[in-house]
This record gives C-alpha cells, sequence and structure tokens, in this order.
C-alpha cells in the first residue's frame, strides 16, 4: 500500500467497487469514512471484514434503526450547501477522530487519539512534541511535522449512476487539493485512479498505460514527457483535448501551473 502511512478510505455513494484495485484499497483500508448513502452496500461488504468505520451525512439514507445501532458512528452533519463526499472529507479534517496504536476508537461521541506522538481534541491539531501546532483544523499542509503527511486517503465510489454527481465528484479533488495543501489523494474507480495537482510532478507508468489530462485552469500552459502525443505549452480549454493519450514507459512528467487532473488506467491498451 503506503509504507507507514494510514489507509484511509472515504466511500461514496456511486458505483460500488468491483474491480480488484479499490476493493482491496477498501479491505485494506485502516479506516472509512462511509457517506450515508453508501452505508448499506458497505454494512454488507464489511461483514466480512470488520473494518472501523464512521458514518457522516444529512441522515436522510439512514433508518432510525440505523442510527440506533451505530451509534456514536454515526455522525450528523445538517447542511446543505456541499454534497456528501465533501462532508465526508471535511469530517475527517475537523480534528474529531485520530488511531491509538493502530486501533480506531470512539470516546463521548468524538474519535481521538491517546498516542505518544499527536493527538486531536476538540476540533484542534496539536503536537506532542510541540514542533507544530495548527488551530482551525481546516487549513492545514502535508509538511513533515502536520497529520496529514501520516495518512494516504482514497476516495471510492464516487463515479458512476448520475453523471453529474460523477463530473462534481472528480472537480473535488481539486477543491481538497485547495482546501488540504499537499494532501496524499487519489480517486480510485473500477478503470483506473485519479489525481489532482499542480506545478511539476512525475507519477509512475507502464508502457501502454492509457493517460487523460483535465485541466481546470484552462488559460494555463500544460506540458510534459512521457507521453505518446508530447505535451508542450498546449492549453486545454476543452476537457476532451488531452484525453486517450499513452504513456511510453515506467514515468511521465506534467508541469503547469494551474490545476490538472490526471487518469490513469490500471491495465494497458490491448
Amino acid at each position: 500500500m503506503n509504507g507507514s502511512k494510514k489507509n484511509v478510505v472515504i466511500l461514496a455513494a456511486g458505483d460500488f467497487p468491483t474491480h480488484p484495485v479499490p476493493l482491496c484499497a477498501l479491505r485494506e483500508a485502516d479506516f472509512v469514512v462511509c457517506c450515508d448513502s453508501a452505508y448499506c452496500r458497505f454494512s454488507i461488504f464489511n461483514s466480512q471484514f470488520s473494518i472501523p468505520f464512521v458514518v457522516v451525512g444529512d441522515g436522510d439514507s439512514l433508518s432510525e434503526s440505523d442510527k440506533r445501532a451505530l451509534g456514536d458512528r454515526w455522525v450528523h452533519v445538517d447542511e446543505q450547501d456541499y454534497n456528501d463526499l465533501h462532508k465526508a472529507m471535511a469530517w475527517v479534517m475537523s480534528g474529531k477522530w485520530k488511531a491509538e496504536s493502530g486501533e480506531w476508537k470512539a470516546e463521548s461521541g468524538k474519535w481521538k487519539a491517546e498516542s505518544g506522538e499527536w493527538k486531536v481534541e476538540s476540533g484542534k491539531w496539536k503536537a506532542e512534541s510541540g514542533k507544530w501546532k495548527a488551530e482551525s483544523g481546516k487549513s492545514m499542509d502535508a509538511s513533515a511535522n502536520s497529520p496529514l503527511s501520516t495518512f494516504h486517503f482514497q476516495l471510492l465510489g464516487a463515479t458512476g449512476r448520475r453523471e453529474d454527481h460523477t463530473l462534481g465528484n472528480i472537480s473535488y479533488l481539486v477543491t481538497f487539493g485547495e482546501e488540504y495543501p499537499g494532501i496524499d489523494l487519489e480517486m480510485l474507480t473500477d478503470h483506473g485512479r485519479f489525481t489532482a495537482f499542480r506545478g511539476c510532478r512525475r507519477f509512475d507508468t507502464f508502457p501502454r498505460q492509457q493517460v487523460s489530462v483535465f485541466s481546470m485552469d484552462p488559460e494555463q500552459q500544460v506540458s510534459g514527457s512521457g507521453l505518446k502525443w508530447p505535451l508542450d505549452g498546449m492549453r486545454i480549454r476543452r476537457w476532451w483535448q488531452a484525453t486517450l493519450n499513452e504513456a511510453l514507459a515506467d514515468s511521465v512528467e506534467l508541469r503547469s501551473e494551474g490545476w490538472l487532473v490526471l487518469f490513469r488506467t490500471y491495465d494497458p491498451k490491448v
């Protein structure tokens, strides 16, 4: 997976994973934040694995018996400005949860850590060592001393079903990158993985892997190397313009001052 990093899955209510890659990510997650509308399918899946989890949302997809059974694993978020995926991510970043020696536990309705290295209390990120301290819990970065640097986040179930939800959820990758700079985040589908970034970044690939690039800042130039059809200062003003490209070897490099969303398939083109 990701070495010593904890793997946190946020499960949305699109198509439930069927491909081995996202299924493995879900099965091996250290913790799952499940949108309430995905809970029914997740509960069936999780009956085989007992993965630690919490359910987040406005509750319109849960029965009263579900809420009672969930107890303090049910987190009610009563606002309609953002969708369930954003609510789940905001709760993850709110500072109301954490791990103790790999075990996740609830205390008085809040998830928090008792480890000697760092902990979360009352929505404030604090370090025992005194190296860092963030008061808001909302605007953090992934520097070496930040809690973000210890987690790998994966969004599952965020595509499929309604197309408007799919497009909105993919664009949230950029929003999360802006809200939580440096976050280690990807979206896994049944066909490949989406990653949002800006600046210069190199990605692992393999020959004949299919690669598509989408620009969220169409006036910014995009350049890259390692692709069958090179990008050389291109302005991607339409979503189709840099799709269906192909990796030549074991890495590609992309550069842009604006936000890009990269899609890489799991399998090579036949």
